[in-house]
């Protein structure tokens, strides 16, 4: 049996296709779980930030979500969970809510909080400030709608004042969850508690090093950033691709 666990945006999800997905990697993806394989989502978004565009195409095996912050099996039932304090979160985005859109994340199976949704955000419920999460579960939240280089100085601002939470750059935007999750802790504590053996994975930004670094294969886009492509075992132009491969091994 091979796993396969794979980010999400500018991974299997393009803003610029239409409808967002490649056929090809889809029919792939399914083709890959009916000869008996796995294949999971490793993302920085929230649960349903995935189900919600996922639904109607494929079921992932499981979900590494929040950048490792939850575990969800498929039947949406948690595996593993880290919360952010709720005090914490609130001190960072009042840091930095002059600057940023706010994006907490939550077990919700059916909508995401987010400051300023935009109208193609159908299933977003418009919060004012992180106060408006007080008593909810956050188990990661992003800062977005930052530059890239403001995104890097931001994150490293984050990592450098609180030992409570990691930061983490996601191209122009941070995801920050609970310290010492990350995408790769969330394929390690997969693996334990799936009981596999060997797993792959795909992705193509900064916060998906972890994942790069402890999965058993590595795979990345010929567009990606160099320290990306450096990590990666293969680089190449699709899921597609990269299921190819991985069913050579």
């Amino acid at each position: 049996m091979k796993v396969l666990a794979s980010d999400f945006d500018n991974t299997l999800f393009f803003r610029n296709v239409e409808g967002g997905f490649k056929e090809e990697d889809i029919q792939s993806i399914l083709q890959f779980q009916r000869e008996g394989n796995l294949f999971g989502m490793c993302s920085g978004r929230p649960f349903a930030g995935l189900l919600q565009p996922l639904d109607g195409r494929i079921k992932p095996d499981f979900f590494i979500v929040s950048t490792g912050g939850l575990i969800i099996d498929k039947d949406y039932q948690i595996l593993y969970g880290k919360k952010v304090p709720f005090e914490i979160a609130n001190e960072i985005y009042e840091t930095y809510k002059d600057e940023i859109e706010l994006l907490p994340q939550t077990l919700s199976l059916d909508h995401v909080y987010i400051t300023h949704p935009t109208s193609d955000e159908r299933h977003a419920i418009e919060i004012s400030s992180m106060k408006d999460m007080e008593g909810i579960d956050i188990y990661s939240f992003s800062l977005i709608q930052s530059t890239v280089e403001r995104a890097e100085q931001i994150t490293k601002e984050i990592n450098e004042k609180y030992e409570i939470v990691d930061a983490y750059q996601n191209v122009d935007s941070i995801d920050i969850v609970y310290k010492g999750c990350s995408k790769g802790v969330g394929i390690l504590k997969l693996k334990e508690l799936l009981h596999i053996e060997n797993i792959a994975g795909i992705g193509d930004s900064y916060n998906d090093l972890p994942m790069l670094d402890v999965v058993d294969t590595s795979f990345t886009f010929y567009t990606s950033p160099d320290v990306i492509k450096e990590k990666a075992n293969y680089v190449v132009s699709s899921i597609k691709e990269a299921i190819d491969i991985l069913k050579e091994e």
